[in-house]
């Protein structure tokens, strides 16, 4: 029968004289301290505990160490308990959080063994405990729990003997006592059933769902589960309530359970340990900072543009490592803060009034490193939800956020640019007025990342918003409302909408004319997107002589080399190449070659007129020359803009137009098939530039004369091109007629 004590007994003085030890009476078995219970689904943890089991065979010490609630002292008592099932005769518990505490259940345990009959002094009467268990041929375990302190505990290990000591802590200096077992949180698997058995509930997919939010974290888990069993909420439910809540609410104490805090105080009773020795503040305003900046680390580099210094962080980001309130990652460069963690931490600052300056500081950092070329677009969109309520850091923020997307666009990030970029446009119509600055420019913003994603349609909704703002604000005869007009016709083109795309320019055609003049950029940039929208529609009849036109008018008002001039002849050219006039457009192409090579001033893009201007000398016959252009722009493509960037794709697409124009059948289909497979995936499978790309297979297919394939392929892009754009639009009959001549196709089309 396994003897039950306690490891804080009433000690009492003995009389002057009587501080020796007393003969032993060795107990037949011995326990002291309070082993935990069992919990309710309780995790059988056997990875670890195998690794606690062969520390302990080879050190006879082991230290479990984690951050709170990871479930140290469970594992702890899981082992215990088998080794009482196992049959060992003394296990001593101690909560160990300072010297005094073990001092005093030693102490006890001299008492309760017999080796004093009665305590004068604990120091003593301790050491004479240890010193007994040394020379115990039976084997002892002894725990110290929650110990913080290596030196407070390094005086009371046991060197010799057959003592087997397990000690827990969050302190990773406890490393040096060797034996290490690193307690994490549950496997994912583990924590979904956990957590549906202690919230009663057998969903279990939706179990794993709220426990990922949780980081599967045995404490955590242990008091939702409570929370939902106790209020009757569904996983959804708690999960939702979850965000917005305080962890006070979401995540209690649970009545009955050994441990005896929140998830959220015993967080911050390990971050008092660390502030309480940093008079200078700099753990707490580094906390405030990892908190606030992305949860998916913060590069210590940019930590140490903080005004206290690299000196002074890095101590202090030692001592919260060393408390296990942070991580880094492999290399040590970057800092990680568990998401409750940082949770906490906001929290705190919130409560206390410090979050709006938190923000502020933050601002002002990432301000100051994206000034020295420092990539922190992770950390802007954190700080933006953060702080867009907050009127004293709106300006530098929002010039923080557009210059974010301009970054990812810099990196080819285009897919996140647009994202971001629509996000900041719908926050800052929430929170600013209509005609605010910061509004237009974020307008502007999503235009332009948008186009260069060819996500067309998404823009287009937002372009709307403008124009009507434009017309209620300035009228119908602003040229702001003529360039929103403008924009608004560019992006439906763009998009495939074509009708909408004519019936829109011609209006502004005729707006410009009226407002602004013959002579006005406005009515030569609504003059060109006209004549391009007839060129998408295939009436090049109706196309050329309005581009015609346009060149004339823009070499007339500013000159043969201006960049509207340049443009205006690159489109002609475009179109006489499209029109069976490959010479005299390979003649435009080489006469703007001049100009932009003579005008490094103008940020001109690299692939665009080159990409045309070789197309042109395809269809002009001089093929080895195209394809080894197309072939040069294609690589330079891939290596500039990353592989799944629309202007590379179009580059390819272009080389492969190049290829099959000169015969070279097999690799150009090789190169349409990529071609859809990469615009169906960064793209969409139903965008018009996805199912243009498979109509182009389908014809390059023809063309190499497996006319059955090509059948199915452009019989299955005109079903689509019927669900998607409708049976009359331009595309869907373009495709369609494909279909009829199939058999007749001997060449790709221009």
């Amino acid at each position: 029968m396994v003897g039950i004590g306690v490891a804080y007994l009433q000690l009492r003085r003995t009389p002057q004289g009587k501080t020796g030890p007393a003969p032993p009476v060795t107990p037949v078995s011995l326990v002291l301290g309070d082993i935990p219970r069992q919990p309710l689904a309780h995790v059988e943890r056997e990875d670890l505990l195998l690794r606690l089991t062969q520390a302990l065979e080879q050190e006879k010490l082991s230290v479990l160490v984690g951050r709170k609630g990871s479930g140290k002292t469970h594992l702890a008592a899981t082992h215990v308990r088998g080794r009482l099932g196992g049959g060992i005769g003394r296990v001593i518990w101690i909560v160990a959080e300072d010297a005094a505490a073990i001092v005093t259940a030693l102490a006890a345990t001299a008492l309760r063994c017999g080796i004093v009959d009665e305590i004068a002094d604990t120091v003593p009467a301790a050491r004479h405990a240890l010193r007994w268990l040394e020379q115990q041929p039976d084997p002892t375990l002894l725990v110290l729990d929650n110990a913080t302190d290596p030196d407070a505990i390094l005086g009371w290990l046991p060197t010799t003997g057959n003592v087997e000591v397990i000690v827990t802590t969050t302190n990773q200096d406890f490393i040096v006592f060797g034996g290490v077992v690193p307690v994490g949180p549950f496997e994912p698997a583990q924590a979904a059933a956990f957590l549906s058995a202690r919230a009663s509930n057998d969903d279990v997919a939706r179990a794993g769902e709220v426990a990922l939010r949780l980081e599967n974290l045995p404490l955590a888990l242990a008091q939702a589960g409570a929370v939902i069993r106790r209020r009757r909420l569904s996983f959804a439910q708690y999960l939702k309530e979850f965000e917005s809540v305080p962890l006070a609410t979401s995540l209690p104490r649970v009545p009955g359970e050994n441990y005896p805090s929140s998830l959220e105080d015993a967080t911050l009773l390990s971050i008092a340990g660390v502030e309480n020795g940093d008079a200078g503040g700099v753990v707490r305003r580094l906390l405030l900072m990892v908190a606030t900046l992305s949860e998916a680390g913060v590069g210590r580099h940019i930590l140490h543009r903080l005004p206290d210094g690299p000196l002074d962080v890095d101590h202090a980001l030692a001592e919260l490592a060393s408390a296990s309130i942070i991580g880094f990652d492999l290399e040590g460069a970057t800092v990680l803060m568990h998401r409750l963690t940082r949770k906490v931490v906001v929290e705190r600052a919130r409560r206390q009034g410090q979050d709006r300056a938190a923000v502020a500081e933050a601002v002002d950092l990432l301000t100051r490193v994206r000034e020295a070329g420092i990539d922190v677009v992770d950390h802007i969109d954190e700080v933006w939800r953060a702080g867009l309520g907050d009127s004293s850091v709106f300006a530098a923020l929002v010039e923080l956020r557009l210059w974010s997307i301009n970054r990812l666009v810099d990196v080819n990030e285009l897919d996140r640019a647009v994202q971001i970029a629509g996000r900041t446009l719908t926050d800052l119509q929430a929170a600013t007025s209509t005609g605010d600055d910061h509004l237009e420019h974020a307008r502007q913003a999503f235009r332009r990342v948008s186009v260069l994603a060819d996500r067309y349609l998404e823009a287009i909704p937002f372009v709307e918003e403008d124009l009507a703002e434009c017309l209620r604000k300035a009228g119908p005869d602003s040229s702001t409302t003529i360039a929103a007009r403008n924009s608004l016709g560019y992006l439906c083109e763009c998009g495939g909408l074509l009708d909408r795309a004519i019936e829109i320019h011609a209006l502004n055609l005729a707006e410009s004319l009226r407002v602004c003049g013959p002579d006005a950029r406005s009515t030569m940039a609504a003059r060109i997107n006209m004549a391009s929208t007839y060129r998408s529609m295939g009436r090049m009849a109706d196309a050329v002589p309005i581009f015609e036109e346009n060149l004339a008018e823009n070499i007339r008002v500013h000159g043969p080399g201006d960049p509207s001039s340049v443009n205006a002849r690159g489109e002609l050219a475009r179109a006489y190449v499209r029109s069976g006039r490959a010479e005299e457009g390979l003649r435009l192409h080489e006469e703007n070659r001049v100009f932009i090579e003579n005008a490094p001033s103008v940020d001109w893009d690299e692939f665009w007129w080159s990409q045309y201007r070789a197309t042109a000398y395809s269809v002009a016959g001089q093929h080895d020359e195209a394809i080894s252009q197309l072939r040069a722009l294609a690589a330079r493509a891939g290596e500039t803009l990353t592989e799944r960037n629309p202007r590379a794709i179009r580059m390819r697409l272009s080389l492969a137009r190049a290829l099959i124009t000169a015969g070279k059948t097999a690799e150009a289909v090789r190169l349409f098939e990529r071609t859809v497979d990469d615009r169906s995936k960064v793209l969409g499978p139903d965008h018009t530039a996805s199912l243009n790309a498979r109509r182009n297979l389908g014809l390059a297919v023809a063309v190499s004369g497996r006319t059955r394939r090509a059948s199915a392929i452009l019989r299955a892009v005109l079903d689509d091109y019927v669900r998607v754009l409708g049976p009359d639009h331009p595309y869907t009959r373009t495709a369609r007629s494909t279909l009829a001549r199939v058999r007749e196709v001997r060449a790709f089309p221009v």
